[in-house]
């Protein structure tokens, strides 16, 4: 039989092995894409868990301010001069006097307001330190002379791995996995009224009560109260109290009123809207509205709700609006009401009132228990500066 020739069978050789060379490679290749898209699957997911571990940092740290705050609101002596959470060790009280009930403060009273919590299986917890050394009473700082007016609070939120629960998060075997930090600023809202009267007027000439027009102090309230030398009212309609008329020397302008600046007041209000087109339906109950322009209700766009509404501009309550509100009114501006309307608890008006006439009536009645919610509610403190973060977190 006749041989292959010699270079014929070095070329299948030289086949085969450049053959083995390609597959060789291909499978390379196809590990390495298969160890990339693997690291970076596995990438993504540790970021998604790290965000998700910031987020949950962020979470804590608000908690800390949101407990911090209520803390200052719910102290018996304001305004608060020393913050100083407490704790009674299992609901036993041994301080002197004694508290009732037994006060559950913070799990670290040495410390500040601290808690901890589980977020996560496999030991995974959150905490919330509020320092006591951290907490500043900034009151004079902000030119206020009363101390305890305004508090910085700081808050401190970390979630880490429990491996040892005596020890603080940061201490071995604990093991952090993501802190952040965020502060605030709370302010004093103070509500002191020019007279205990259903109307506060700057002038007495300012007012006219139509046959339709109702302004009743009641046995404990003033009709309305005006300084004096600042001319008469005039009434067609109905106005009583005890008295039914006086004069007041206080102030009308809103840092006597309220306790603090127009600037301060709008940022510690619930809402902030430049005119009624802008406020929510329904309105918030007992919450405290600034209208920075005029605002003017409709059967369309209704008065209904309780709380502190300031309104810097004009307040205009149109026929049929079927005005409702309970609260404390302050207006920069004129002030017309039309029936039908009730307004329980004062209104302090710094520009011309008129009840105008009606078919119904247009009432405005002073309510001192109305007041006195409003002062354990809303009288308090409340955030003046909106929390924020201290430096990225991590």
């Amino acid at each position: 039989m006749a041989q292959r020739p010699l270079s014929r069978r070095r070329r299948g050789g030289e086949r085969g092995v450049a053959l083995i060379t390609v597959l060789f490679g291909a499978t390379m290749v196809l590990l390495l894409l298969l160890t990339m898209l693997s690291m970076t699957s596995l990438s993504g997911r540790i970021i998604a868990k790290q965000l998700t571990f910031n987020g949950q940092a962020i979470n804590a740290a608000q908690a800390g301010i949101n407990e911090s705050l209520s803390w200052f609101v719910h102290q018996k002596q304001q305004p608060v001069v020393l913050f100083n959470p407490q704790l009674d060790p299992g609901g036993v009280c041994t301080h002197v006097p004694a508290h009732i009930p037994p006060v559950n403060e913070t799990d670290d009273p040495t410390t500040g307001i601290v808690r901890s919590y589980p977020v996560a299986s496999a030991g995974v917890y959150g905490r919330y330190t509020v320092d006591k050394t951290k907490v500043l009473d900034v009151s004079k700082r902000r030119g206020k002379p009363q101390d305890g007016t305004i508090w910085r609070i700081e808050s401190e939120g970390t979630i880490y791995v429990r491996n040892n629960p005596a020890k603080l998060p940061s201490q071995p075997p604990n093991v952090v996995l993501a802190h952040a930090t965020m502060r605030a600023e709370i302010q004093r809202l103070g509500l002191q009224l020019p007279a205990n009267a259903a109307l506060n007027s700057v002038r007495a000439d300012n007012v006219n009560v139509t046959k339709a027009g109702r302004i009743q102090g009641g046995s404990s309230g003033i009709g309305i109260a005006y300084p004096a030398s600042t001319g008469v009212i005039t009434n067609k309609g109905t106005v009583t109290g005890n008295p039914a008329q006086n004069t007041t020397t206080q102030s009308f302008q809103i840092p006597a009123v309220f306790g603090v600046t127009q600037q301060e007041l709008i940022a510690m209000a619930d809402v902030v809207v430049d005119d009624e087109r802008q406020l929510p339906d329904p309105l918030p109950s007992m919450a405290l509205i600034v209208v920075k322009g005029n605002a003017t209700f409709n059967p369309q766009k209704k008065l209904n709700g309780s709380g502190i509404l300031v309104v810097l501009g004009n307040l205009i309550l149109n026929p049929q609006s079927d005005t409702f509100f309970s609260g404390v009114i302050w207006v920069g501006g004129q002030f017309n009401v039309t029936p039908p309307a009730s307004i329980s608890g004062s209104v302090v008006a710094l520009g011309n009132v008129t009840l105008s006439a009606g078919n119904d009536v247009s009432d405005i009645s002073y309510d001192a228990a109305i007041l006195d919610q409003l002062r354990l509610q809303m009288g308090n403190y409340l955030f003046s500066r909106s929390p924020w973060l201290v430096g990225n977190g991590s």
